[in-house]
């Protein structure tokens, strides 16, 4: 059914009961390498994240005695738009600090 309705995406032949019954959407538009895209809801969905392109930035570092130096590690956004009227902005908000905090602290080579 995925790979059906990913077809029909691609192909832009999705229908009104294509989009319908979802309450969150996830946009994978970071395969086309964009920096940034601001992700606008289709109703009946509340909210929309979108999992833009990672590329490899300068950052600061902090080490474990709080010394910052200038590292180069891979970086990407996640915009999120939602709808107010579905929930306060501070859910958004508590959401994607936990998401960051995932990406950040998991040991992800023993995850593989």
């Amino acid at each position: 059914d995925i790979h059906e309705l990913a077809g029909r995406a691609r192909t832009k032949k999705l229908g009104p009961d294509d989009l319908s019954g979802g309450t969150f959407t996830l946009s994978n538009s970071g395969s086309y390498g964009t920096l940034v895209v601001i992700p606008i809801i289709n109703q009946p969905q509340v909210a929309i994240l979108s999992t833009d392109g990672v590329s490899r930035k300068p950052v600061v570092v902090t080490d474990e005695y709080g010394n910052e130096t200038i590292g180069i590690h891979s970086v990407g956004n996640l915009p999120l738009g939602w709808d107010h009227r579905a929930f306060d902005g501070a859910y958004a908000a508590q959401f994607l600090a936990k998401i960051k905090e995932i990406l950040e602290t998991r040991d992800w080579e023993t995850a593989l």
